[in-house]
């Protein structure tokens, strides 16, 4: 990071901050704002073969203007290129400087991308939890059908279901649970806060280090970064109110 925040840049903040600070303040704007500068200053030390860069803001300026208005967004087009040319650019920036680490990165982050639904059945009742149990097992009710008409929380109006999902994301901490099931397993009544609940597991699906998770990593990646040199900066980047 110290690499990185050169003296040059140092003085160029300064320069484009010091007549706006206090009303990006005001506003709220300024931990976004100084977010956007780093991540397109970083964006400009990107590796980009100039022909391929033409072609790809060749392309990403025809969508644009296809839904947007070049003078009602008060743009140049030359404002409007260094505006578009910002997200790939930096994207290309980020594989340049964390490429190599994604091995590493997807199997620390492997258990929380991995992705599954379920169906889930809380209650309040030890007994009746025990009960509907057995009953589901037996075949004598769908989990669904007992989940409609006994569950509890917004999900029983899906029959429990909790659509496909991050694991990371999964409420009430079902996520070592679900990992450790088989599709189509029913657990026995479970402990879930004050009350009780039943999970059955509909699907699972582990993560691979596709493009898309590379992409995902990588985005993810740039901003912490992106979040550890606005803290960075905010403490030490005295400009007037």
């Amino acid at each position: 990071m110290q690499q990185w925040l050169t003296p040059e840049r140092w003085a160029l903040l300064r320069r484009q901050f010091e007549t706006s600070a206090s009303i990006l303040r005001q506003s709220g704007l300024w931990r976004a704002t100084l977010g956007y500068w780093v991540r397109w200053q970083a964006s400009l030390d990107a590796d980009w073969p100039a022909e391929e860069e033409q072609l790809t803001l060749d392309q990403l300026v025809l969508q644009w203007q296809a839904k947007h208005n070049l003078e009602a967004a008060g743009l140049t087009t030359d404002e409007l290129r260094a505006k578009l040319r910002v997200a790939p650019a930096v994207a290309r920036w980020s594989r340049q400087q964390w490429g190599h680490r994604l091995e590493s990165m997807y199997l620390h982050r492997k258990s929380q991308l991995d992705r599954a639904s379920c169906r889930l059945l809380r209650l309040n009742n030890k007994n009746l939890a025990l009960e509907l149990y057995h009953r589901i097992k037996a075949g004598e009710t769908s989990f669904e059908n007992a989940a409609r008409e006994y569950g509890q929380g917004p999900e029983r109006h899906q029959g429990g279901l909790l659509l496909e999902q991050p694991l990371e994301k999964m409420p009430f901490g079902l996520a070592p649970l679900l990992e450790r099931m088989e599709t189509g397993r029913l657990s026995m009544p479970l402990r879930l806060g004050p009350g009780y609940c039943l999970v059955q597991l509909e699907s699972f699906q582990s993560a691979q280090l596709t493009a898309e998770t590379e992409e995902l990593l990588l985005a993810e990646q740039l901003r912490f970064w992106i979040d550890a040199v606005v803290n960075a900066l905010v403490p030490v980047l005295v400009l007037p109110s």
